[in-house]
């Protein structure tokens, strides 16, 4: 909800306060990461991918696994598209994965933002 309705500062604040608030102390591997992901997905009622990788993001940061998350754009000439996706070392685990480019972007999109930043 607070995508929708507040500034997307805001929601990086509250992104990085609940990753950091409450720690796991059960250790998580990235493919136990992506197990559990999987698993939660079907719960989300079609949220969008920067909402699924926000919401992956802080799970990963709860059990001290560092993710990093990605935004893109498509080229101008294929129209406005833009799309999120979450890594965990180099690997996306979230997202398109079928075709990662070696700038790091996710096919034709390029890659304007991430957190943590680099």
């Amino acid at each position: 909800m607070a995508l929708w309705a507040a500034p997307f500062p805001w929601v990086l604040e509250g992104t990085r306060f609940c990753a950091a608030c409450s720690p796991s102390r059960r250790a998580l591997t990235p493919s136990g990461a992506v197990a559990a992901i999987g698993r939660a997905l079907p719960l989300t009622l079609r949220a969008s991918c920067l909402t699924q990788a926000l919401a992956g993001w802080i799970m990963l940061t709860r059990h001290g696994v560092l993710g990093r998350i990605r935004i893109g754009v498509a080229s101008p000439e294929q129209g406005f598209k833009a799309h999120a996706w979450l890594e965990v070392g180099g690997r996306v685990i979230l997202g398109d994965v079928e075709d990662v480019d070696a700038d790091g972007g996710l096919g034709s999109f390029h890659v304007i933002w991430t957190l943590p930043a680099e």
